[in-house]
């Protein structure tokens, strides 16, 4: 493993370390507006095309708050830690159905048994390389709802435990998911009060089923499959792309994934400058670096 003080400086180190509460706060509050802006955008002028656009902005949000809540996993959103764990988990985590502090201790363990037989993320990536036919059903099983119909009824299952009697088994249920019921009335009441509690189905859920999907499925692709392994600066990947794609496709430069393994202790909105600093320190030839998605789907399909 290579230590961080063996490729930055320890002023290099703590500048990236700083963490900006400000800028926590107002990434926050964009997010939840523009999921805001977006059913508006349908209310208002109700057809299909916007029905369409809503739904990918939602999604796109959806998403973003789970790269978000994966900051907040590692204490990156703000400096106090209670506060940290409160905003990742009732802003972040629990609207989409997930839990910042179990997630902790599994994510954990992925940076540090990255790509081998004891990181519990190998599983989404041990399916590649592939065919092009086998990844195409995968996006299918996404753009469907099969994968994500899959994904909550795994979280629910597991919500309602195992070898307990009737009653604690529905204590557990409602403890265990008692964040993502009150976030999710909150959302629905809203709608429901503006007189569009349909729209809870339609524009929260069916993009979390389909569009959240796809973007979740693309991020776990580009950062550990097809990668060569054998070192920290090969075990995952960081690609590059435009502006247009990281809306939906990379939000809070998650696409800086090496950068992140490198530097844990790096809040999103200082990955870029990570990057920027092994650049200039030469590090980026000795780096798995793709140049687009294109660059990453070459990897990671078989030929035909």
């Amino acid at each position: 493993m290579i230590k961080t003080d063996e490729l930055l400086s320890e002023e290099e180190i703590n500048t990236l370390r700083y963490k900006k509460s400000w800028v926590s706060v107002l990434i926050i509050l964009s997010i939840w507006l523009q999921v805001a802006l977006a059913f508006s955008l349908f209310i208002v002028y109700p057809n299909l095309i916007t029905f369409i656009i809503s739904a990918l902005i939602i999604a796109a949000k959806q998403f973003e708050m789970v790269v978000l809540m994966h900051d907040g996993a590692h204490g990156l959103i703000f400096e106090n830690r209670q506060t940290n764990d409160l905003v990742s988990q009732w802003f972040c985590a629990y609207p989409v159905m997930t839990d910042t502090l179990p997630y902790r201790k599994y994510h954990s363990l992925h940076h540090k048994y990255t790509e081998t037989d004891k990181d519990p993320d190998l599983g989404l990536t041990k399916a590649f390389p592939t065919s092009k036919y086998s990844l195409i059903r995968k996006i299918l099983r996404d753009l469907t709802g099969i994968a994500g119909f899959r994904r909550y009824l795994g979280t629910i299952k597991s919500a309602w435990g195992k070898n307990l009697s009737f009653f604690d088994h529905v204590r557990k249920f409602f403890t265990k998911l008692k964040g993502f019921f009150i976030t999710n009335l909150i959302i629905f009441g809203i709608l429901y009060i503006s007189g569009n509690g349909w729209l809870y189905l339609a524009l929260w859920w069916f993009p979390l089923f389909t569009f959240f999907s796809l973007f979740y499925r693309i991020r776990s692709i580009t950062e550990h499959s097809g990668v060569p392994g054998g070192d920290d600066l090969t075990n995952t990947r960081t690609t590059l792309v435009p502006w247009y794609l990281k809306y939906f496709l990379a939000p809070l430069n998650v696409n800086y994934h090496i950068e992140h393994h490198l530097f844990t202790f790096c809040p999103w909105y200082n990955l870029p400058k990570a990057h920027k600093l092994l650049k200039e320190k030469g590090y980026l030839n000795e780096m798995e670096i793709s140049y687009g998605y294109s660059d990453v789907f070459k990897k990671i399909l078989l030929p035909s």
